[in-house]
């Protein structure tokens, strides 16, 4: 081989290892490009999964509230109607009757206040 072949195949080596050399740095720039790009996809796909999830919740919470408050209302009415019944067991007297006589006695106090006032 002659002096100018062997440059000539010299030149072809350095100019191919030239051009992987460039081939992977050009990869690695469009792999982090890439990277980049999936990532602000990822998270904008998980900020919308969590504003659905907020979403979700509040309305879950709602729902609880109101089944909690008609729950706590049966509860109530379930309570007062057991300590009625205690208190009718025990007394001989029935609930409703002593809060109607109640008030009876509260408009006959006013009545006769009115009538010691017309005096």
């Amino acid at each position: 081989m002659s002096d100018n072949t062997v440059v000539k195949a010299a030149k072809n080596v350095v100019e191919s290892g030239e051009g992987v050399a460039r081939n992977i740095w050009l990869a690695g720039l469009g792999l982090y490009s890439r990277s980049l790009e999936e990532a602000q996809q990822i998270n904008e796909k998980t900020n919308q999964v969590f504003d659905e999830l907020v979403e979700r919740g509040k309305e879950v919470e709602i729902e609880a509230k109101e089944c909690i408050g008609k729950n706590a209302e049966k509860a109530t009415d379930e309570v007062e109607a057991g300590m009625n019944d205690l208190f009718y067991r025990l007394s001989g007297v029935d609930r409703e009757k002593l809060e109607r006589m109640d008030e009876k006695i509260d408009k006959l106090t006013v009545a006769v206040e009115k009538l010691a006032e017309a005096e």
